[in-house]
């Protein structure tokens, strides 16, 4: 398994910044926020420099993230055209630096709340996604998350089957599903085979009121992590794991983080 991070959770700092704090620590990778590349791109244009810049640092770019939804065909929260649009300049910034995927959202409200009529269009909606991933040979990883369509197993592998596509991935998250109080390591195995991206973090939460949730660092909180990645180890994963946090705290949560990472990489 290789080790990035999220930028998405570092929205205020310009992406050059980003890159020259995390440079010393020693990541394989940076998954990039889809609104630092295009602020990279305002200032500094194509984006041949920032690949240049991250080649430098040695950096991989596993995924590069976006907050498509696809909602916007059934409900109107969203401009469906509009994301459309957004898919595609995601694609595009993934081809350009050799990034193998894109993350989105599936849907905006839990998969319990889902009407049949609401789970249909937005089966129809990845399925036109997935033919804009094709021409750009680029995987789409939908992100299993609270509040989504996507919140659980049996969802999850709904909306594979459905849309029925070999470039349909899922980003797996163990603390988004710890909020649906659903144990990671035991869907894990039947999610497996689509797994494209792993996000890890971890949480002291509280399921009354999951805004008073506290961050830490990724072997102390509800989630037992290192049994998490002893099964991806079991399993044969090779790709990326992610660390992603966010707040005042998060330059201290991943490189603490890190550390835990490292050492359980050694220890196993």
């Amino acid at each position: 398994m290789k080790v990035s991070f999220c930028t998405s959770g570092f929205k205020e700092w310009p992406l050059e910044a980003v890159l020259q704090w995390a440079a010393p620590l020693g990541f394989d990778g940076v998954e990039l926020w889809m609104g630092h590349i295009e602020k990279f791109q305002e200032d500094n244009g194509p984006l041949d420099h920032l690949l240049k810049q991250l080649d430098a640092y040695q950096l991989q770019v596993p995924v590069i993230s976006g907050y498509t939804t696809f909602s916007g065909g059934f409900s109107g929260e969203k401009n469906l055209r509009q994301e459309y649009e957004t898919m595609r300049r995601l694609l595009d910034a993934a081809r350009q630096l050799r990034c193998p995927a894109v993350r989105t959202f599936a849907g905006h409200i839990s998969s319990r709340k889902a009407s049949p009529e609401q789970w249909g269009q937005l089966v129809q909606d990845i399925k036109h996604v997935m033919k804009m991933a094709e021409q750009y040979e680029v995987d789409v990883a939908v992100e299993i998350h609270y509040d989504t369509f996507v919140d659980n197993a049996e969802s999850a592998l709904q909306l594979l089957r459905e849309v029925g596509h070999p470039r349909l991935k899922l980003v797996f998250d163990s603390a988004n599903l710890n909020v649906e109080q659903i144990d990671p390591v035991a869907v894990l195995p039947s999610l497996f085979p689509y797994v494209k991206h792993v996000h890890l973090k971890n949480y002291k939460w509280d399921h009354a009121n999951r805004y008073k949730s506290i961050p830490v660092p990724i072997m102390e909180g509800d989630v037992d992590n290192e049994k998490l990645l002893l099964e991806f180890k079991r399993l044969g994963y090779g790709g990326f794991v992610s660390l992603e946090y966010f707040g005042e705290s998060k330059e201290e949560n991943i490189k603490r983080s890190l550390m835990q990472y490292l050492k359980f990489c050694a220890a196993a």
